[in-house]
């Protein structure tokens, strides 16, 4: 059973689940001399990959900001900086669910101590990246989200910073984070860049238009992806499969009970393969099985042609 590393950045739609299938329908190693993340996202596929050069990309400058700390800061300093926060603003240590048995005034307690260190961050100047992720620990959903005023969001998610479980995440991530190449910018603009055929294997894994994720939402920053974006992104595919340029491009083709009709007929009409996730369970912010058919679509010859998602074990 292979080993997989699971980014300590959450990130809404992040395919650490999925990497078992996803790694067995890449491209060999020997095949590949670059392999572009291009909506990169928490980076689980980045610190996957077996490639000697790996390119990871990502428009959301927070999420880079985040990786470069994680790259660049020594692990000991990371956490003791979380250890500092959480002893300042004495923000719970253990979960605090009403389900857990927690007395509802702890609960209270610390929701007003998240909030504190909330207020905090955001009148911070300049802003300490570290306490972001600091806050990501105890957000609903663990995720992050920031207003027009730019200024974090998320409420209180009765949840905490775990020592032994985040540190061990955080000296991982460390370490594979060395070997990438963190790229902030535009998608579309990192896809017309390349021109030639240089054994390149590219994967494209963009917000899904309908779904409800916190990237996917009309804000200032992020206006949600839409129709014309995925027929933009088509366009690009094409064109690096008349290169003859390797991709593989994760989606939805339903969910909850909506179709994406266009990206199945594009798919078709191209002669792509596409290759349905059996079984897969996926949920949005809490809210349960959104009854999804997701799949990969691939423009090379499919390595495996039969898959169940419980045929692989996720060692963490």
């Amino acid at each position: 059973m292979n080993k997989f590393y699971k980014s300590p950045i959450h990130y809404m739609g992040g395919k650490f689940d999925l990497l078992p299938y996803l790694i067995e329908q890449f491209p060999k190693k020997e095949e590949v001399s670059i392999f572009y993340d291009v909506f990169g996202g928490g980076a689980n596929v980045s610190m996957n990959v077996p490639y000697n050069r790996v390119i990871y990309n990502e428009l959301n400058y927070n999420i880079v900001n985040l990786l470069k700390m994680l790259r660049d800061n020594k692990p000991d300093v990371i956490y003791n900086h979380i250890l500092k926060r959480i002893e300042q603003f004495d923000l719970n240590t253990i979960g605090t669910d009403y389900r857990s048995g927690i007395e509802k005034d702890k609960i209270d307690y610390y929701n007003k101590s998240y909030l504190k260190f909330r207020d905090f961050y955001n009148k911070s100047n300049p802003r300490n990246v570290m306490d972001l992720y600091t806050l990501t620990f105890y957000s609903f959903c663990n995720l992050m989200r920031f207003n027009n005023k730019n200024e974090f969001n998320m409420p209180y998610g009765n949840r905490c910073y775990l020592p032994e479980e985040d540190k061990n995440r955080i000296e991982e991530a460390h370490k594979l984070l060395q070997k990438i190449e963190i790229n902030l910018g535009d998608a579309f603009e990192l896809l017309k860049r390349i021109t030639k055929n240089e054994n390149q294997f590219i994967y494209i894994d963009p917000p899904y238009i309908n779904s409800t994720a916190i990237y996917n939402e009309n804000r200032a920053e992020n206006k949600g992806w839409t129709l014309e974006d995925d027929e933009r992104l088509f366009a690009e595919l094409d064109r690096l499969t008349s290169l003859g340029i390797k991709w593989a491009y994760s989606n939805v083709l339903e969910i909850r009970g909506k179709s994406n009709n266009h990206i199945e007929e594009w798919a078709n009409k191209n002669g792509y393969t596409i290759i349905d996730f059996e079984d897969k369970v996926y949920s949005s912010l809490g809210k349960g099985n959104a009854n999804a058919r997701e799949v990969l679509i691939i423009n090379y010859e499919q390595r495996v042609k039969k898959y169940s998602i419980f045929d692989f074990g996720i060692e963490m």
